[in-house]
């Protein structure tokens, strides 16, 4: 077979990126189903269909992992918003130590079968994963599917929580600190002069958006401090991340994600022209109150109607803020005397703000909703109130127990959810903060499911926490945020 180089070499292939997508989700489910289980064999057929699809546009498969970096056919893939899997791969390859995966198209799908279990049956906790592989390979003798080892394993490997993790996080933190900064400067511009800065704020949504693109656990962390004396703007921060990652799952380009960005930081920016004392009350508002707060999104659409700059960014933020308190079957406000189509941003943004208010406790909901309760309410209304298709990929993005979830864990001890585990949403990584015995730690640990044969002697989740109760606060658990130009993010 002769080399190939794929289309489009400058930037990811779509193609390309299917293929890749139905190979982590094939590789996934071998993990867990028989080789009959219709779920397996559905995500099989969506690979078969994809090699199918590339080498009947002349291009072979070859991808080499080397340097932390794929490669398709020589051509190296960039980690962009369309390419959010590739870590998650990544750490598959890395752990196994597999350096290349080559499908040639004489393979058969009994060969792609055998190939797929072996690699998630694998022991990746061997002294030397890839022989073990390779020794399996050689056993079954698999045509047509060849593989090799990373070639230089003490430079190459890809191990993000020794190489990269400790700069990563302080990246994200500085980042959303100076994003808080942009919002709060941005308010204060509309407020004085009808106006913003238009550079500075889509500079921080793109920097959003590349951070998310990169590695979108780490900033989903901060997400989870409610603690903050300036919440309004967190608040914001908040809702254009999550935003930014939904509309990342839902497979917008990177101008609609920046629209999307820029929308939401918009979305509550009605709030400028009402009290602050009102904004800010501590305690429940009163009927008044509430008549006063319900007017924000009207304010906020004309607010951006009457800037001094009027584009097509400016325009979506105005559906952004005037709807993102309406529900799809018009529920909501503020009233509409007939019904009309959401935009897709308000429909996202939406979503978005329901949750950080409700896991907040500050925001019109003065009683805190733990994180899974607060996705277990939200899907609840789901088919009334919100796009089924939005809440879907809300749900991926946050999963079943979201960053910053307080639980106990089956031995009695305290954790806090640090990350999702994308393998398995109820085994997900945390900080074991407290003993059984009660004494204090800072423990790391990746959980088992609970209703997994063999997981008896693993800890799992039995009960959610509140981190008030407890004593906790999320943000001990968290380094203080950094400054912005120390870690290189440009805060011109």
């Amino acid at each position: 077979m002769t080399e190939s180089t794929p289309p489009n070499p400058a930037e990811n292939p779509p193609l390309v990126l299917r293929l890749l997508k139905a190979l982590l989700a094939s590789w996934q489910a071998a993990a867990i189903y028989e080789e009959n289980n219709n779920a397996y064999r559905m995500r099989r057929a969506e690979l078969q269909d994809s090699l199918r699809a590339l080498f009947d546009s002349g291009v072979d498969c070859r991808i080499t992992f080397q340097g932390g970096f794929f490669f398709f056919n020589g051509t190296r893939l960039k980690y962009d918003h369309a390419f959010t899997f590739g870590r998650t791969m990544a750490a598959r390859f890395a752990n196994l130590r597999l350096g290349e995966l080559n499908i040639l198209q004489t393979a058969h799908e009994t060969a792609v079968d055998q190939a797929l279990f072996a690699l998630a049956h694998t022991d990746s906790k061997e002294s030397d994963p890839f022989s073990a592989l390779a020794q399996t390979w050689r056993e079954l003798d698999i045509p047509g599917v060849a593989i090799g080892p990373i070639l230089d394993v003490e430079q190459d490997v890809f191990d993000p929580a020794n190489l990269t993790e400790a700069s990563r996080r302080q990246r994200a933190q500085a980042l959303f600190g100076r994003a808080e900064s942009v919002v709060q400067d941005m308010w204060k511009r509309v407020r004085d002069r009808n106006s913003f800065d238009a550079s500075t704020t889509q500079r921080v949504i793109h920097q959003l958006i590349d951070q998310i693109a990169q590695d979108e656990s780490t900033l989903l962390e901060f997400t989870a401090l409610k603690e903050f004396d300036e919440y309004t703007y967190y608040h914001s921060v908040n809702v254009a991340i999550y935003s930014i990652a939904v509309g990342m799952r839902l497979g917008l380009d990177r101008g609609r994600l920046t629209s999307l960005g820029m929308a939401a930081l918009f979305h509550d920016i009605g709030k400028v022209k009402l009290p602050h004392d009102l904004i800010t009350k501590p305690d429940e508002y009163d009927e008044d109150d509430w008549v006063q707060i319900r007017r924000h999104p009207a304010l906020g659409a004309l607010t951006l109607a009457n800037m001094r700059r009027i584009d097509a960014e400016i325009a979506v933020a105005m559906a952004g803020a005037f709807e993102h308190h309406l529900r799809t079957d018009m529920s909501g406000y503020p009233k509409l005397s007939r019904p009309r189509k959401l935009h897709l941003y308000s429909r996202i943004i939406a979503l978005c703000d329901a949750f950080d208010a409700m896991t907040s406790g500050r925001v019109y909901q003065k009683e805190w909703t733990s994180p899974d309760e607060a996705i277990r309410r939200l899907v609840y209304k789901g088919r009334e109130w919100f796009d089924t298709v939005v809440l879907k990929a809300f749900v991926h993005v946050l999963g079943i127990f979201p960053v910053g979830t307080v639980a106990r864990l089956s031995d009695q001890s305290i954790a806090v959810v640090i990350c999702n585990n994308p393998d398995d949403p109820y085994a997900p990584e945390v900080t074991v903060v407290r003993e059984p015995d009660g004494a204090s730690c800072l423990r790391p640990l990746t959980l088992a499911r609970r209703d997994t044969p063999g997981s008896d002697g693993n800890l799992y989740i039995t009960a959610i926490l509140d981190p008030t109760k407890e004593g906790i606060s999320i943000g001990d658990y968290l380094a203080s945020i950094p400054d912005a130009e120390e870690v290189g993010i440009d805060v011109t």
